[in-house]
């Protein structure tokens, strides 16, 4: 059989990134393109007419950068604006965007609601943030950042950054009450509530006005730590509209045996502060104790009649009426149960006297106050700026944890880890580790960086970076490595301590040498079935893409103190670069930007706090050598037109004719189902985040689902109609759904269901072998392909009875039917087709469980073409399939490799010639569409 490249040419799609904007080659560039912009030619043209015209009318060199998901500018630098004579700062803004915000940003000053004016800097200029507004409702991501120069003698707008929506019409008063909102986000969730609700308005067709309820829950299925997130209530219906996560793991996930998902949720730091009766003696007593590693350690506790209580009470925060404020350290005694934290308050025998005998418990309390007290020098209040408390529990679970996590206000540790009876840390106690944690909070509480793509990857970098800060500062030393400490002794390296160019061994190192051209694709995949192969994608690569930014900075601090002769701890230049970049992080930087939008803002923050020009000199410098700018890393030309970008995760997409669904993924294996259309606005199905899976059965959708108020289901909406189906399990969910233009397919406990394009359900029994179990499912032209555990290939016509078609070397766990062909992917990598009484052929062996699919003429699959290398990989000593969209044609018995570009492409679905999947070439999980032609 034959194997082809096929030219990314033959597939018929509409390529959004290639605009004729009238062949100018003798003009300066005015308008840097976005990759992922599914818009049409004119509009950006219009964009670009818009920005030569302030060009020409202001006389100076403005440059525009577009925005992937609105089309309109993501930024506006390198020209000067002015206003009339004598007014001031917040008058250039509304004067420039009454007179060009809508063309360039879709907004005019009516839409916004300026913040304050910033204090003006050593260089004279100052910023202002405005949120856009519905009715004094805010949008969400819906920001704009204006850097005004001479704000004090002749105001001129400089730059403007950020991204507002267009379009945006939606009653901003809601027929919802907090308290519906939050029982409804809490039952959809199945986490608790945290804090106060507040109105928004999420963007998406003319907008939904929602309540935006913070919800911290514990993860399902294959994750290794609790998931907080984001969720947004629809204030007129009281759907949900969308969901984003907030999870912040230590490290990237390992198996090292033991359990593997978390249950129950956490308990909040204001539920904590409501039991404690501390009533301590007036003032503290200071403890000392040995941490794990031999530090001696110091902090403050206060003396109650059974003994010394870890409580710091010192904290300018502390509220000795409402007990808040504090930072607090907790004892888990071993377990595990979520429903349990923080645990116990830790409280020292009296016959101790002030010495803290727990070498965790000394360790996380004294850490705490570092942190605190480092972002506190910085004018930062506790991890979220408002002073709240700061709670640690020490010994959770027995050693299987293996890791480390934040939930708003409550830090976690694990015990440490040792599989076969060797330790693979000493200790997940170390100052890096407080640090990096308690700053995913101080982030979450201001940039709000998403989890996922680029923005994921910063969220995870922004804590490598100032953990290691605080951990330096700490030790008095002058380090690259992050979370050394927990790593001392331990040899030869293991999955969580790493060896570094410099000899030491730690969890990270963080001048690792790479480049945004280092960037790892890889898919966010949601299915179960990777985990029977023992495979973790790492929210697509989060941990893994994080050594980009963390080399990028790391690199500018160290360069920085070279130049002053001295190490990064006594360097100034190299303090003050910490400053901006704490400063970028918390009032430059919103919840999706990606490394170009945090170079700039880092750019501008060291402009307006005139800094000395050489900091920006080797910014310019690092970011430039490493890729990091407008136009750089961006992908190879990719076949397809983007059906959704948007910054969550989305997977396992579905097609019907026009037709695309998918699941909008939170956390864990379950997510919200969307749908949406060639060229139209995705939109979210239905109000649930507990969907596994959603295909088409027809024009019907079906999708399965696992609230946590009820048992499982499979469902079918129709028409505005919803239908249950049958139920769902661990059996049915393992499977999965399959879906046609003809009819969708689920397994059962006692075999398979099937319902038509009319919603009528047929059911086949099977007798499997004890221990057998059916593993994956696919269905079309009226046919259903069924896999099993045993590696069992059996094909169904509804109405009558399985055929056995043979047994694969492997379990299988990839399926795809159409009429008598049935092909199948096991465990083993191998792909064969079934055809007819005809033997089966192979047609792979390095197939990846990443779905099939299959039409009349061809079949689809995801063929690991090699491995997804790069620097960010070898750093964090990953290693993953690439994976390139395969396709055999039955008519020539040809093989053609649909997409032969660096990046992970799965899950496809075919409808006639029109086909989906999902891609993570542009730096997140995307779906894609494109049409295959005819006569391949």
């Amino acid at each position: 059989m034959v194997v082809a490249a096929l030219a990314v040419v033959s597939l018929s799609a509409c390529d959004a990134r290639e605009h004729d904007l009238g062949g100018r080659p003798d003009q300066p560039t005015s308008l840097v393109l976005a990759t992922g912009y599914t818009g049409d030619a004119a509009a950006t043209a219009a964009l670009q007419d818009a920005v030569e015209e302030l060009r020409a009318e202001t006389r100076s060199g403005w440059v525009g950068r577009q925005d992937d998901v609105t089309g309109m500018l993501a930024e506006l630098s390198g020209g000067r604006y002015f206003a009339a004579a004598g007014s001031d700062s917040a008058a250039v803004v509304r004067g420039f965007l009454d007179e060009w915000g809508a063309r360039l940003f879709g907004v005019t000053s009516t839409d916004l609601e300026l913040g304050p004016e910033g204090p003006a800097t050593a260089a004279g200029s100052t910023s202002v943030r405005a949120t856009q507004q519905v009715g004094r409702v805010p949008v969400l991501d819906g920001e704009l950042v204006f850097t005004v120069g001479d704000a004090a003698q002749e105001p001129r707008l400089n730059a403007v950054r950020g991204r507002a929506f267009a379009g945006l019409d939606v009653d901003p008063r809601p027929d919802l009450g907090r308290a519906t909102a939050v029982r409804r986000a809490e039952a959809v969730s199945g986490g608790v509530a945290v804090g106060r609700p507040a109105l928004v308005v999420v963007p998406g067709d003319a907008g939904h006005l929602a309540w935006q309820v913070t919800i911290t829950q514990a993860a399902r299925g294959a994750t290794v730590a609790p998931s907080d997130g984001w969720y947004f209530i629809d204030a007129h219906s009281g759907t949900l509209v969308s969901v984003r996560p907030a999870s912040a793991e230590g490290r990237t996930p390992v198996r090292l045996g033991g359990r593997a998902s978390l249950g129950g949720p956490v308990l909040t730091a204001r539920a904590v502060g409501r039991t404690r009766g501390l009533a301590p003696d007036p003032g503290s007593v200071e403890v000392t104790g040995t941490g794990p590693t031999g530090e001696q350690l110091t902090a403050h506790g206060v003396r109650l009649q059974d003994g010394v209580a870890l409580v710091d009470t010192t904290v300018p925060t502390w509220d000795d009426s409402a007990q808040t404020g504090g930072i607090w350290t907790y004892d888990m005694g071993g377990s595990d149960d979520d429903s349990q934290l923080p645990g116990r308050l830790y409280v020292e025998p009296p016959q101790n006297g002030t010495a803290i005998s727990d070498a965790d418990a000394i360790a996380a309390h004294a850490f705490s106050r570092a942190v605190y007290d480092y972002y506190g020098s910085l004018g930062w209040s506790s991890w979220d700026g408002k002073g709240s408390d700061l709670i640690s529990s020490v010994h959770y679970s027995d050693g299987s944890f293996c890791n480390s996590y934040f939930n708003f206000g409550q830090m976690v540790y694990g015990n440490p880890c040792a599989p076969d009876g060797k330790p693979a840390e000493v200790s997940e106690l170390d100052v890096d580790t407080a640090g990096h944690e308690i700053t995913h909070g101080v982030t979450d509480s201001s940039a709000g960086l998403i989890y996922s793509g680029q923005s994921g990857a910063m969220n995870e970098s922004f804590s490598d970076y100032f953990g290691n800060v605080i951990g330096d500062r700490f030790q008095g030393s002058d380090s690259n490595a992050v979370m050394e400490h927990g790593c001392t002794g331990i040899t030869p390296p293991t999955q969580l301590c790493h060896e570094n160019p410099d000899g030491s061994v730690s969890t990270r190192y963080l001048l690792n040498g790479t480049s945004f051209d280092d960037y790892f694709f890889a898919l966010d995949t949601v299915t179960a079935k990777l985990g029977r192969l023992g495979l973790t994608q790492d929210h697509g690569g989060v941990h893994i893409n994080s050594a980009i930014w963390n080399n990028a900075l790391w690199s500018i601090r160290s360069r920085l103190a070279q130049m002053d002769g001295t190490t990064a701890l006594d360097s100034k230049l190299a303090g003050d670069f910490d400053k901006i970049v704490f400063a970028a992080l918390t009032t430059q930087i919103g919840p999706t930007s990606g490394f170009v939008d945090a170079r700039r803002a880092i750019e501008q923050t060291t402009v307006d706090a005139g800094a000395d020009p050489v900091i920006l000199r080797v910014e310019r410098e690092v970011f430039d050598a490493q890729d990091i700018c407008a136009g750089c890393g961006a992908p190879a030309r990719v076949v397809g037109e983007i059906v959704s970008n948007a910054p969550e995760t989305e997977t396992q997409p579905a097609v019907h004719g026009d037709r695309v669904a998918w699941l909008s993924k939170s956390d864990g294996p379950f997510g919200a189902m969307a749908t949406g259309g060639i060229g139209a606005k995705p939109s979210a199905l239905d109000g649930s985040t507990s969907s596994a899976q959603v295909v088409f059965a027809g024009d019907a959708l079906v999708g399965m689902e696992f609230p946590d108020n009820g048992p499982g289901a499979v469902a079918r909406f129709d028409a505005g109609s919803t239908s249950r189906l049958g139920e769902a399990d661990r059996v049915t969910a393992f499977a999965g759904l399959a879906g046609s233009d003809d009819g969708a397919a689920w397994a059962t406990r006692s075999g398979v269901s099937y319902v038509d394009a009319a919603g009528s359900v047929t059911a086949l029994p099977l007798s499997l072998a004890d221990g057998d179990s059916v593993t994956a499912l696919g269905a079309g032209d009226g046919t259903v392909g069924i896999g099993t555990a045993s590696g069992r290939v059996l094909r169904w016509t509804p109405g009558g009875d399985a055929q056995d078609l043979g047994t694969m070397a492997g379990g299988v766990l990839s399926i795809a039917a159409y009429g008598d062909r049935v092909l199948a992917l096991d465990e083993q990598g191998n792909a064969q087709l079934f055809s007819g009484d005809a033997a089966p052929v192979q047609i792979s062996s390095a197939a990846m469980p990443f779905g099939a699919a299959m039409n009349d003429h061809y079949a689809v699959w995801s063929e690991a073409v090699g491995e997804l290398g790069g620097g960010a990989a070898e750093e964090a000593q990953i290693s993953l399939d690439d994976t390139d969209l395969y396709l055999v044609s039955f008519d020539t018995g040809t093989v053609y490799d649909l997409m032969d570009t660096r990046g992970q492409q799965g899950f496809p679905a075919l409808s006639g010639d029109r086909l989906v999947w999902q891609d993570a070439v542009y730096g997140g999980d995307d779906i894609l569409t494109a049409t295959i032609p005819s006569g391949l």
